[in-house]
């Protein structure tokens, strides 16, 4: 029904579909490079994200902005009270929704197309 993002929904990703990624990595077997930076083919704001996963569903958008100190509580608390084994992906999770995650654009499957993909498993199930 309902999403909910830190800020003001603007940090831009490029979200990488699976195939595409498999890719890259077969290509990297043989490489020498200790990094390589690869994004999907398309730039959205987190905002763009949330409009096209409601537009495939023929839903109204409807986003919660939360504010940054209420990550940074978050992310405080759960430092404090857990475990690495719980505190380490959430950090990761929350670290990504606060910064632009933009790689260089690769591969031919879009975010949009993956919406449908999913909407049509989810209604013959």
């Amino acid at each position: 029904g309902t999403v909910n993002l830190f800020g003001d929904g603007n940090f831009k990703m490029n979200p990488i579909h699976g195939a595409d990624l498999a890719e890259v990595c077969v290509k990297a077997i043989e490489s020498t490079d200790k990094t390589i930076e690869i994004g999907g083919p398309e730039v959205f704001t987190h905002n763009e994200i949330a409009e096209l996963a409601f537009n495939v569903l023929d839903k109204k958008t409807k986003i919660k902005y939360m504010p940054e100190w209420m990550r940074k509580t978050i992310l405080g608390l759960t430092r404090t009270f857990t475990s690495s084994k719980t505190y380490g992906p959430m950090e990761f999770f929350f670290t990504v929704l606060a910064m632009d995650m933009v790689a260089p654009k690769y591969g031919t499957h879009t975010l949009s197309s993956y919406f449908e993909e999913m909407k049509t498993k989810i209604q013959k199930s």
